[in-house]
């Protein structure tokens, strides 16, 4: 039994206990996970369906069958023509379960068309989220896995290094993260994981500001936010540097965050819970009188989405188990002044805490 196998297995041994009748994911990371091959989300329906019992099966365009059959260990695939659009092969796929499927699961990040026309082909079955069954199985990673994330990380390390002898002064945004990019590339990556982060100047204290065409001028803050992916995993890290010598309130305001951010790693570990982390973090900004400087999540999961649980966030009662991975980055921002932002990919040991990154976290003075 391959991996995907065994995972399909997992996932009808919760459906049976849920009492689910079937679940169905669309493109992107769920169907990549759970088959072994995805594809973009477009107007063409492309579904993969796990039913309680039995074999799982694809309802999907022609012109993919034979993607499919080259990247799943599953077969059977009910293709439909564009000429003749999906609906009465949807609904022969699901004949067989029309009249027994009671529940049904389904993917959040799926097409409303899609939903709409299984409602149509199922109209007796109740449909609900399909992440309370899948979520736990994607959130502790195998050995596999580890190392892809790990391997991306590395890549976004060595980019960061490369990128950081640059002549940062002049460059537009766009520029520095288009050079970041292109770095990680030539490091192996099979691409961005996200779309890359360079804020600079006022606009770092935008906890997501796109890069855009201004300029990095001497004394600018900069905070650089990106990652790639690698066999389909990302990576994700943070690191703030300054075009010059750092105005005092800059450095004081990232020694606070790079502690903050110290003490949460070090918190990590097997039972502690993801509020707990979050609150390290935050009590060490707000100790430090920066609480409301402070305006997002301490973090959240990474894996085949650059965002997924577990979320390192106040009211997650959430125990961290071993094999668990997340970012921690802690962040204050000055509105119309700075920002400050450090953020490392950690995962949780069968005892402790290991860091993916490991490019220092202290302030750099870039040119």
């Amino acid at each position: 039994m391959n991996k995907y196998q065994l995972r399909v297995h997992t996932i009808q041994e919760s459906l049976r206990e849920q009492r689910a009748s079937l679940l169905v994911v669309s493109p992107g990371a769920n169907m990549l996970f759970l088959s072994g091959f995805s594809d973009q989300s477009s107007e063409r329906l492309l579904l993969f369906f796990l039913p309680q019992d039995g074999d799982p099966f694809f309802v999907a365009p022609e012109l993919y069958a034979d993607q499919i059959m080259a990247n799943s260990p599953f077969f059977r695939i009910h293709a439909w023509k564009d000429a003749e659009g999906p609906m009465q092969t949807l609904a022969c796929a699901l004949a067989p379960c029309r009249q027994t499927a009671r529940s049904v699961l389904v993917d959040e990040g799926m097409r409303a068309d899609s939903l709409l026309l299984i409602q149509e082909a199922l109209p007796q079955a109740r449909f609900a989220p399909a992440s309370p069954v899948i979520r736990r199985l994607r959130m502790r990673k195998d050995q596999e896995e580890l190392s892809l994330l790990a391997e991306a990380a590395s890549i976004a390390d060595h980019a960061l290094a490369e990128i950081s002898q640059l002549r940062f002064s002049g460059l537009t945004e766009r520029e520095l993260a288009r050079a970041l990019e292109e770095a990680m590339v030539a490091g192996s990556a099979e691409g961005i994981a996200f779309e890359t982060l360079v804020a600079s100047g006022p606009n770092s204290a935008l906890p997501h500001h796109r890069a855009g065409q201004r300029r990095i001028e001497r004394g600018d803050v900069v905070i650089l936010d990106f990652g790639c992916r690698v066999g389909g995993y990302c990576s994700d890290i943070t690191r703030t540097v300054v075009c010059g010598e750092p105005a005092p309130d800059v450095r004081a305001a990232h020694q606070v965050v790079a502690e903050a951010q110290e003490q949460a790693v070090r918190a990590v570990r097997p039972g502690a819970t993801a509020q707990e982390i979050d609150q390290i973090a935050r009590g060490a900004i707000a100790a430090a009188g920066l609480g409301e400087r402070f305006i997002h999540r301490t973090g959240h999961g990474v894996g085949l989405d650059v965002h997924e649980e577990p979320y390192i966030v106040a009211g997650n009662p959430l125990t961290l188990e071993q094999g668990m991975v997340f970012t921690v980055e802690p962040g204050v921002y000055f509105p119309g002044q700075f920002g400050v932002r450090v953020e490392d990919v950690v995962v949780v040991t069968d005892s402790s805490v290991r860091r993916l990154n490991r490019y220092s976290r202290a302030l750099q003075i870039v040119r």
